[in-house]
């Protein structure tokens, strides 16, 4: 009887399983400052299920969009284009003739905001749906957008974050406290040998 439950619970597993795959997606991205308090945030989107995709849909869930502020200069990749939703909360891209095939990714999403890379990794605030969800949530569907049930996802950074300037300040003291203190470290040790020896 129990080699019979283990055996029916690992077909429901699989079936779940099974059931679960179709849509999936991850995304990551990186930042670089290109003028004083404005970023550029370039988007690499790998499809990692097994339908296509032609719908990425940033910083959004059906209802709603969480930038705080309006993203600027938004460009998209060959075959996609671009809208901005939400009152400019969340950007829609789409594409009909350049689909995501699985096991494929597409870079060239890409947008400028005043959001500091610490800001857009941040939660949502609030209030309403969506609060306390991700800033880069995503949602992904095989087509046209809420034409399926879709994937909601999070967009993650590919690589560090190009570090704000009260960073760069923190660290730089860091560095500057511990070359100090070696150096006086050092002193205090060469000073106490020499008074050995001559007290010796």
């Amino acid at each position: 009887m129990k080699a019979y439950l283990s055996l029916l619970g690992g077909l429901i597993c699989a079936g779940g399983s099974l059931f679960a795959s179709g849509i999936d997606a991850t995304a990551t991205y990186t930042d670089s400052l290109i003028s004083p308090g404005e970023y550029q945030y370039d988007l690499t989107l790998n499809n990692v299920g097994t339908t296509t995709i032609g719908t990425f849909w940033f910083s959004w869930i059906p209802g709603a969009g969480f930038l705080s502020v309006t993203p600027t200069d938004v460009t998209s990749p060959t075959g996609w284009k671009d809208v901005i939703t939400n009152s400019g909360a969340a950007i829609l891209w789409t594409t009909t003739s350049d689909l995501l095939e699985p096991g494929n990714s597409v870079t060239g999403f890409e947008f400028d905001s005043t959001l500091t890379p610490s800001e857009l990794q941040m939660n949502f605030a609030g209030p309403g749906l969506g609060a306390s969800d991700p800033v880069t949530t995503t949602f992904v569907y095989i087509a046209a957008p809420l034409a399926d049930p879709g994937a909601q996802i999070v967009a993650t950074p590919a690589v560090a974050s190009t570090p704000e300037p009260t960073t760069l300040f923190i660290t730089a003291l860091g560095l500057g406290l511990i070359v100090l203190s070696s150096t006086l470290l050092r002193r205090c040790k060469k000073s106490a040998g020499q008074l050995q020896t001559a007290n010796g």
